[in-house]
């Protein structure tokens, strides 16, 4: 039975072609992904922010097919209204559905978080107007981006042509020194296979959408593994889970 370990459903923006591949290459054996649509028309912030009018429809259908989690996936969506949006579609698909749900704004931000990670670097796809709106959302949930570079595009079918070599040429062009991690933002910018390279020329931690997205799923599942090869926050992630185990089996031993 395909997903007899956990089933990651996800709402993605029509357009979008990528998340649903880069969810299914990272995907640990036993665990499926299963995608309905969100009406985007474009990458602009009246566009993404109409996208709440779609979001409990959206959640109705794909919890029909027996999740453990559901995933909004879509960085700009669920950062364009800023701080506390993302919390507000969180509680919109939980209430709809009786299912855990997540954001990929709320996973980057966790991400980050769990990395210990105050100044990053931020690589996108979008417009200036568009990018701006993610600075500000980082900016007030603590975190200073210290560079940031918008490839201009606002057709999210555009976004999906883009090759791998666009978003990690980007990534090198926007890092600095000041920044503790890269960030790539949006679930339709190919960036998995270039993770793990850009860690190991940058020397720091690199964060895609999608990879966050992914590593909060799997959290809310329970679930400790992952296809290899896809960044140090799956280490980080596993880091913690182990300590956290072995912490509460020392701490068991003590009480007997």
């Amino acid at each position: 039975m395909y997903g007899r370990r956990g089933r990651i459903g996800l709402m993605v923006p029509t357009g979008n072609s990528v998340v649903e591949p880069e969810f299914q290459r990272m995907a640990p054996d036993g665990v499926s992904t299963h995608a309905n649509r969100v009406e985007l028309k474009d990458v602009t912030p009246d566009s993404l922010l109409a996208m709440e009018n779609d979001t409990a429809r959206s959640a109705r259908q794909i919890a029909q097919t027996r999740l453990g989690v559901i995933a909004f996936a879509c960085t700009s969506g669920s950062f364009v209204g800023g701080a506390g949006y993302d919390d507000r579609l969180i509680k919109m698909i939980e209430d709809e559905t009786g299912i855990a749900a997540t954001t990929t704004t709320t996973a980057v931000v966790r991400a980050l978080r769990l990395l210990n990670v105050s100044r990053i670097a931020l690589a996108t796809p979008y417009t200036d107007e568009v990018t701006k709106l993610e600075v500000e959302y980082l900016n007030d949930n603590g975190f200073e981006v210290t560079a940031w570079q918008g490839g201009g595009i606002t057709d999210t079918a555009d976004i999906q042509e883009c090759e791998p070599e666009v978003s990690f040429k980007r990534a090198l062009e926007v890092d600095n020194d000041r920044a503790e991690a890269v960030f790539i933002s949006c679930t339709g910018f190919r960036t998995i296979e270039n993770i793990a390279g850009l860690e190991a020329e940058l020397g720091k931690p690199v964060i895609s959408s999608n990879q966050a997205t992914f590593a909060d799923c799997l959290r809310i599942l329970d679930m400790h593994e992952v296809a290899p090869g896809y960044g140090s926050l799956f280490e980080k992630t596993f880091e913690r889970v182990r300590g956290t185990a072995t912490s509460g089996k020392a701490s068991r031993q003590a009480a007997e």
